[in-house]
């Protein structure tokens, strides 16, 4: 058993010297194939800037993979099948990364018309789009898959092709450039998969910007931000280069919010008002939906500072959970948890949803009293603008517990004609109704003090 093992680890030496004979990671490279193949991590999400080498890692580590362990079926996906031959095909990057005596050595063919890269061990790399996600299900990948241009994949390839992985628990690399806010459900994708990788254990994410190639002569880099700078596109830079995932493309109607400055823990908004609670005016505003979504946000303002905290939210979006018997009670719930005096809250809802008032008229008047409130359809502009420069300056702050209230807000975008969209807004609406009804028009001059902010 000894000489078996020693044996393998020859082995194993022999052929990473055989690889990076050939091509080594460069530094910024490294802890992503560290977690592959020292960690045993299982997913694993590359956010990585433009020129960062992405393609010849994946293509490294996909031969690596198929030499080290025998028998293994590794596939690399592009979004679209007719992307494979520019990615990685007809530059040869991928059928061409071995020399030919290494070829030789390990017993390496190709096969064009397939896109396949067949090994004298049993294993092979096969290339393919993920358009077709119908034709993924019949892939038994037990060695190491990537996804290439992560942003771009078909909606439904992953619940195709991830059960192929549980017959090993094989990894799946996932890497790419990040889409921005404003690509809607792309953006919202990108996140899910990342807070996934990112709670799991198995998981691994790391941001790579393309500064991180010490390859690449660093005056290109400067000259690319200077160049984005004075035409504007500072957000091109961000996205394309350092990877970040930015709030719209320049039609952002919230760039400027930041988890880190506008969302704090709810037990400590709620710890700073329990100091001074008759400080502040209670508000919670309810932008009625019975077919879509039932949003309601509960906030307060400090009448002295003029401060607003958001404290929590009801975003109800399934037919069963927007009635006003569901809503209403978990709505008072909150309120009782926020502020107990029921008397001291200001409830409104929009003007509009008349069969909102009477229902809650008819059933819960003796705890609850609400409010028409308008909602502001002629100068909606005025009022989100109000809230940039509350944001701006620090006068709007969320909790924790506003998530969906925060999603609306960092994926709010204009249009192609600039144009504000009706949609994902309804968390947004309430927090107008909300300004509305505490005559909040504009930002102090004063910037809050320093021992009304919360740490």
């Amino acid at each position: 058993m000894q000489e078996i093992s020693d044996q393998r680890i020859l082995y194993h030496s022999q052929v990473l010297s055989d690889l990076h004979s050939v091509w080594s990671p460069h530094s910024g490279q490294v802890p992503i194939g560290k977690a592959i193949f020292t960690d045993n991590k299982k997913r694993l999400l590359v956010q990585c800037g433009r020129k960062f080498g992405k393609s010849e890692l994946t293509i490294y580590c996909l031969y690596r993979w198929a030499l080290l362990y025998p028998n293994s079926y590794c596939y690399y996906f592009a979004p679209y099948q007719d992307m494979i031959k520019d990615l990685v095909w007809a530059n040869n990057r991928m059928p061409g990364f071995l020399p030919d005596h290494l070829m030789k050595k390990y017993k390496v063919t190709i096969n064009n018309s397939d896109k396949r890269i067949s090994f004298g061990n049993g294993s092979f790399i096969k290339a393919d789009g993920t358009d077709n996600s119908q034709k993924s299900r019949g892939y038994s990948a037990t060695g190491l898959s990537v996804i290439d241009e992560l942003k771009d994949v078909s909606e439904d390839f992953f619940s195709s092709f991830e059960p192929n992985l549980a017959i090993t628990d094989a990894p799946l690399l996932m890497i790419g450039t990040p889409p921005s806010s404003d690509e809607g459900h792309k953006f919202d994708r990108w996140m899910i998969i990342r807070d996934e990788i990112m709670s799991s254990e198995h998981g691994f994410y790391i941001n790579r910007p393309s500064m991180a190639n010490p390859h690449i002569n660093k005056d290109y880099f400067l000259r690319k931000e200077a160049e984005l700078r004075a035409k504007g596109e500072l957000w091109v830079w961000k996205k394309e280069y350092l990877a970040e995932l930015v709030r719209g493309s320049g039609r952002s109607i919230f760039p400027m919010l930041d988890k880190e400055k506008h969302v704090k823990r709810y037990d400590d908004i709620r710890t700073m008002i329990g100091m001074s609670p008759k400080h502040f005016d209670y508000f919670a505003a309810f932008d009625p939906g019975s077919a879509k979504c039932f949003a309601v946000v509960f906030g307060c303002v400090n009448r002295y500072s003029k401060q607003v905290f958001l404290l929590d939210e009801i975003y109800a979006t399934k037919m069963d959970e927007t009635s006003v018997n569901s809503i209403v009670p978990k709505a008072i719930n909150i309120m009782r948890g926020i502020h107990p005096v029921m008397d001291d809250w200001h409830c409104v809802y929009d003007y509009a949803a008349t069969w909102f008032m009477n229902e809650v008229q008819a059933q819960y008047s003796d705890e609850l009293n609400v409010f028409p409130c308008q909602k502001d359809l002629k100068n909606k502009e005025n009022k989100l603008s109000l809230i940039k420069d509350m944001l701006v300056r620090g006068f709007l702050i969320l909790s924790d517990k506003c998530e969906k209230l925060y999603w609306e807000m960092e994926k709010y975008s204009t249009d192609e004609n600039g144009k504000i969209p009706k949609e994902d807004d309804h968390a947004i609406d309430a927090l107008r109704y909300l300004l509305n009804a505490s005559n909040y028009h504009q930002v102090p001059a004063d910037a809050p003090l320093p021992e009304q902010e919360i740490y």
